[in-house]
């Protein structure tokens, strides 16, 4: 029996390798599962897992030697305690080992999975695992099934059981996951494969694929390297931050200060298709909406060898770094958005030679010889051209084919093919000739393979230290995955590039990360605006990233947004909206991109006040001047509020409640009837004027059409607007006797008064008339949402500290 002290954690390993003690130093409490029996390594030998049979301890050298009598193998382990944990790394493997697993080592702790930083926690006290290098995977090898007592329990009906604490909005399948939830609490679980021979094996979305072998010293299961630490909650950032500097992780700091620690990771950013000749534009919206960086979305003409578009950027990298050179004059700093390793049909890595080093999804070979010009070809194995891949797409020497089918039975022939597709030039090859699958996506494009890989890693590294460029989003990192080697090649990738690019950047993702990218990885960004209104663009998916976020110690983000102009289907962005989005990223501390083309940022009339609105409540959250209360009121989905600046440091925050549309629709009236509507509106605020915003609408096939002398009727005023409005354009009552005129992208027309002050809507429910004159055939409706504030509260900076990004 040894005890080995890994901080506030004492763990007691017995002669057969378990670890049959997990103990909290301060307290007492004992954190090891009964249930299940935790090894601190089994080995995995021709498919099948082994604990290890004897244990001899070598306690003047902290060396330990696992035996296996099924396997004959033995693995020496060298254990080291360093205060705050306690690392475990494998030093000489004698016996045929296909992988090491550390653990899976089950614990009683539940309450916070941590499934990609590897820590789990009751709220109270932690246990962590942490991988030490790039070979050592978070997980458990995909091809094995999982431990029995992480598998979710299924009642008679076969849907899932609620209490088998399957984590519902886990990102990740189970074989990425340093952490997961068992029946009875928690297991931290790693490993490294023996890369040095060929295997087959699932590989992302095929269930049986030939891995080609690596040299080098990530190639060998010698060198796996974990540490181990406990300790109480608020200590497990500070003790990351140990690990990494003393075993050499990667370690990003941010304005001086560690990234996972920084108060400038999660800062919110402007997303916007600059230019070499709109740059000045881009930086000046950005510093209108308090931001300190920019990002273009789509700057590259091709992925692969990342070459930026010559329409934009003229004078290529060069005009890179002198737009970067310029934002930077003006504090701001430049990011670009890349698909990592997705490669367009357009590279030179694809046309018009081929590069060698293209994944394959498989391989056969040619059975006959063929000329320029078959269209079917006989292969020898069908296997790799019926998997279920996208383009149906093949190389074969240097030229590329496309095929429309695969026979159903032998012999088997590639049918439908076309030769020399993608500029690559049709030649005939002979028989025995090798013909590659390769691996493709929807997005209409290849993978490299693990060692092309690595080219496109220095690419993005040099772009980033030639031109100074500060932020990058590893979009698509599932691809790392069509290599093979799973997150091995993702932890391959991005600490090229990070070793590469030499200074400070801003680095997040969309989804994959490994217990080592962890490290890299300053943030995720997770959340798309397409196709969806402001409000509903993948809500849940939004709410459930900050719960991911919270328990895998990440900074919070909200994801992107979209400021629109009016489109067929949308509205242009309006007020309220942008404010809802603020609110909810002030209540979960998270920051945000918005993105918007500069077409957009120049069409739309209230860009200048939706980047005011987002400088004011930015300013105020980055300052921590709303309390935990407010923030727990302003994370509420369906909550409106609205901020208005005060003085320096301090603002009013009004709740607000914003009515569902409210319509008048000539179609619907009587004949005869006057044109107008009642509405039923509840003001669940004090006393206060209408505030309201109305939309004409116009019928199918008439653009033409208008409103005029619209009136509002309540608590015994009417209010008219003796005017005009016609379709798609807005009136715009604040609760004064004023109205504004806007175009539908919010262009400010004209400015009229009514007939009478806006009316009081009183505290409770009242009826609300409207009526107007409605032009055109067919006539246009009217839409009147109605805005009411509540009481103001006090937003205040208590430290004093204001003006965390630039004016």
């Amino acid at each position: 029996m040894v005890n080995i002290s890994a901080g506030n954690l004492m763990i007691q390993m017995n002669e057969q390798g378990n670890l049959v003690g997990l103990t909290d130093t301060t307290t007492g409490n004992q954190y090891e599962s009964a249930m299940h029996l935790s090894t601190l390594i089994r080995v995995v030998a021709h498919g099948r897992t082994e604990m290890p049979s004897q244990v001899e301890f070598d306690s003047a050298f902290g060396m330990v030697k696992f035996k296996f009598a099924q396997c004959g193998a033995t693995v020496d382990v060298l254990i080291e305690e360093k205060g705050l944990y306690a690392t475990f790394e494998v030093q000489r493997v004698d016996g045929d080992v296909d992988a090491v697993i550390w653990g899976p080592y089950a614990t009683t702790v539940a309450g916070s999975i941590g499934e990609s930083v590897g820590v789990v926690h009751n709220g109270t006290y932690a246990i962590g695992i942490q991988v030490l290098n790039m070979k050592t995977i978070g997980g458990w090898p995909v091809e094995l099934d999982r431990m029995e007592y992480v598998q979710p329990k299924y009642s008679n009906e076969g849907n899932p059981d609620p209490d088998s604490q399957q984590p519902s909005d886990n990102k990740f399948e189970y074989d990425v996951c340093g952490a997961w939830p068992t029946i009875d609490g928690s297991m931290l679980q790693a490993y490294a494969r023996n890369r040095t021979h060929a295997a087959r094996r699932p590989v992302w979305n095929l269930p049986d694929v030939d891995v080609e072998p690596l040299t080098g010293d990530d190639a060998q299961i010698v060198g796996t390297k974990i540490a181990l630490f406990g300790c109480a909650v608020d200590r497990v950032l500070t003790t990351i931050e140990a690990i990494e500097l003393g075993e050499g992780l990667p370690h990003p700091m941010i304005e001086g200060v560690w990234g996972k620690m920084s108060p400038a990771a999660n800062q919110s950013y402007l997303i916007t298709d600059f230019t070499e000749e709109t740059i000045a534009d881009a930086v000046r919206y950005t510093k209108m909406a308090g931001l300190s960086y920019v990002y273009h979305p789509d700057p590259f003409g091709q992925w692969g060898h990342f070459t930026l578009k010559p329409n934009s950027f003229p004078n290529g990298d060069e005009g890179m770094r002198l737009c970067v050179e310029q934002a930077e004059h003006e504090g701001v700093h430049v990011g670009v958005h890349t698909l990592s390793n997705f490669t367009t049909l357009n590279d030179p890595y694809v046309t018009p030679v081929p590069d060698e080093r293209l994944q394959m999804a498989g391989k056969a070979q040619l059975v006959a010889a063929i000329g320029m010009e078959e269209q079917e070809i006989e292969v020898s194995d069908p296997a790799p051209f019926t998997a279920n891949l996208f383009r149906r797409s093949a190389k074969i020497g240097s030229e590329l084919i496309e095929y429309e089918s695969v026979t159903d039975s032998a012999p088997w022939k590639l049918l439908g093919v076309r030769r020399g597709v993608n500029g690559t030039v049709a030649a005939e090859h002979q028989a025995g000739a090798e013909i590659g699958r390769l691996w493709d996506h929807p997005y209409d494009v290849f993978f490299p393979n693990i060692e092309l890989q690595d080219d496109y890693s220095k690419r993005i590294a040099e772009l980033f230290r030639t031109t100074g460029l500060k932020q990058i989003s590893f979009d698509g990192l599932e691809g790392l995955y069509a290599t093979g080697h799973e997150a091995y090649g993702v932890n391959r990738f991005v600490k090229m590039c990070y070793d590469g690019w030499g200074e400070e950047v801003i680095n997040d993702a969309s989804i994959v990360v490994s217990n080592y990218s962890w490290h890299v990885f300053t943030r995720f960004n997770w959340g798309e605006p397409w196709g969806a209104a402001t409000r509903e663009g993948q809500l849940e998916w939004r709410l459930s990233n900050q719960r991911y976020f919270a328990r895998n110690f990440i900074p919070p983000m909200l994801g992107w947004f979209l400021i629109r102009s009016a489109s067929d289907r949308f509205e242009a962005t309006a007020p309220d909206e942008i404010e809802w989005v603020l609110s909810k990223a002030a209540g979960f501390g998270a920051g945000f991109a918005l993105v918007a083309d500069t077409a957009v940022l120049r069409r739309n009339g209230n860009i200048e006040a939706l980047l005011a609105t987002v400088r004011e409540w930015e300013k105020a959250r980055r300052a921590g001047a709303f309390t935990p209360e407010q923030r727990e009121r302003l994370r509420e989905p369906k909550g409106d509020w609205h901020l208005e600046p005060v003085d320096d440091g301090r603002w009013n925050l009004h709740p607000v409640h914003v009515s569902k549309p409210l319509v008048c629709n000539p179609a619907e009236l009587q004949p005869g009837q006057p044109g107008g509507a009642d509405w039923t509106y509840f003001n669940k605020y004090t006393d206060q004027p209408l505030k309201f915003v109305l939309r004409v609408m116009p019928s199918y096939g008439n653009e033409d059409a208008s409103v005029k002398r619209p009136t509002v009727y309540t608590s015994g005023v009417y209010m008219t607007f003796d005017t005009e409005i016609k379709s798609n354009h807005y009136l715009v009552c604040d609760g004064g006797r004023t109205g504004k005129i806007y175009d539908q992208n919010w262009n400010l027309l004209q400015t009229v008064q009514a007939s009478a002050d806006a009316p009081i809507i009183r505290n409770g429910g009242q009826t609300v008339s409207f009526s107007c004159k409605f032009e055109g055939d067919p006539k246009p409706s009217v839409s009147v949402k109605i805005l009411a504030w509540g009481d103001p509260e006090t937003v205040e900076v208590k430290n004093e500290v204001v003006g965390v990004t630039p004016e």
